[in-house]
């Protein structure tokens, strides 16, 4: 028997959030070349709570986060951006224009494209 945890879209998209902030932070933390116990002296800290914090044992929180900027010597920028969404009719509908297209082209070569053939043509390529 396997056990899948199934998680509402709002769980799913903060799961993801924080999965990619806690592999970014630790990918600057190595690109610095300092150890965790540099960063904890630079903010004051036990080197073991670094290493919670870049582990993901311990929950990050905006300060934490602007604290690994200061010891790394970077900016932090965070940006809301539109994802796109993709409407399955227009994809539909680009796939049947290609047909046409396709069977205009043939009828075309073939000398059996008729003038209102021809018309359509010029349309759907414009």
């Amino acid at each position: 028997m396997s056990y899948q945890i199934k998680l509402d879209p709002r769980s799913r998209k903060a799961a993801r959030f924080i999965s990619l902030l806690q592999k970014k932070i630790q990918k600057a933390f190595v690109a610095t070349g300092k150890t965790q116990q540099e960063v904890a002296t630079i903010l004051g800290v036990d080197r073991s709570v670094i290493n919670r914090r870049l582990t993901g044992s311990a929950n990050l929180t905006a300060r934490s986060i602007a604290e690994f900027a200061y010891a790394f010597d970077k900016d932090v920028y965070i940006e809301f951006v539109d994802h796109p969404r993709v409407k399955q009719a227009n994809v539909a509908r680009s796939s049947d224009h290609v047909l046409q297209l396709q069977g205009q082209l043939a009828g075309r070569a073939s000398g059996t494209i008729s003038p209102d053939s021809q018309f359509k043509l010029e349309k759907i390529a414009s």
